[in-house]
């Protein structure tokens, strides 16, 4: 790379700082700069890593104490970050993804810290293990054929009161709002987050919702057409049963899906979701067949949007 491509370089990476300075206090900018080129210089997410990269003009612990009790407010700052993303987004329709983790904790006087159950099964990790839940607001970025996940707010999911992990999503999503209007937005989520509390003032908000549920989720299709008899209209159709789903249409079809190509074999058709009220969803279901060609276990996933085909639906869903 030439000279030139340097300089264009390094005036993108001033501007972008310099917007995202402008979310913070003049007093506080000076901080958050040493931290943030600290960060981008070593690959761990610790502030102790941050400071040992750079040569920092004030004492170790001012820098804690700033992250802690400093009078500068993340959510802006997170909100900041959004904007300077969507700059750079082309066209109208955009992805935000919403998925909570679990960060592992040793003490009891943690923020929240209480036993949760690790069902990501990974190797040398008990079943039950202590830590903390935080649930995170992302927005999805296209980087070709692969996605990149920008997190912009997170929300620590509380153990105490009328508050989990629904609740902690509704607010960063309302917190979030402003960010997207005139836009068209998708929300991308896992079967834990399809729920009636979640969809339901999410679609108030104007957003679509692309999600995977069980697949023995309670699904009819559309009733007939009401042709005057006495009586009220249907409100569903036939159940779609196993039976029935596996009468519809097998379509074959590669697709780049979780990083590399696969033939997926899908079925698709529009039906009634009875636990959002009998609200018309498109389903989608799919199963990958593997390199040996047996078929890995079917998947089922739904989509407000009835505009969108299936094969766009699963690869919208991929970006999650």
């Amino acid at each position: 790379m030439d000279i030139k491509g340097y300089g264009n370089i390094l005036q993108s990476l001033y501007d972008a700082i310099t917007f995202l300075a402008q979310a913070l206090p003049k007093r506080s900018v000076p901080t958050f700069l040493e931290l943030l080129f600290g960060a981008m210089l070593t690959q761990n997410g610790f502030v102790t890593d941050a400071w040992l990269a750079i040569k920092p003009r004030r004492h170790w612990t001012s820098y804690f104490k700033w992250l802690q009790k400093g009078r500068w407010s993340w959510v802006a700052l997170g909100l900041q970050t959004a904007r300077l993303s969507l700059q750079h987004t082309e066209g109208s329709r955009c992805y935000v993804a919403i998925d909570d983790t679990l960060v592992f904790r040793g003490s009891r006087k943690a923020p929240e810290s209480r036993i949760h159950h690790q069902h990501r099964c990974k190797v040398n990790r008990p079943v039950y293990v202590r830590g903390q839940n935080w649930v995170t607001l992302a927005l999805v970025l296209p980087q070709g054929w692969r996605s990149l996940a920008l997190p912009i707010l997170s929300r620590l999911s509380r153990s105490t009161g009328n508050s989990g992990k629904l609740v902690a999503a509704k607010t960063l999503l309302r917190v979030a709002r402003s960010l997207f209007v005139g836009r068209v937005v998708t929300l991308l989520v896992d079967s834990w987050y399809m729920r009636k509390s979640l969809l339901l003032p999410v679609q108030a908000m104007g957003y679509q919702i692309i999600g995977q549920v069980r697949k023995d989720k309670a699904l009819y299709l559309p009733p007939p057409v009401h042709n005057g008899k006495r009586g009220r209209p249907r409100k569903y159709g036939d159940k779609l049963t196993a039976e029935r789903v596996a009468e519809l249409p097998m379509i074959s079809q590669n697709l780049f899906l979780y990083g590399q190509w696969q033939t997926v074999h899908y079925r698709s058709c529009v039906a009634r979701a009875r636990f959002l009220d009998g609200q018309q969803v498109r389903a989608v279901w799919s199963q990958i067949e593997n390199k040996d060609g047996t078929l890995r276990q079917p998947r089922l996933i739904l989509s407000t949007d009835l505009s969108l085909s299936a094969a766009r639906i699963l690869l919208a869903y991929n970006r999650r």
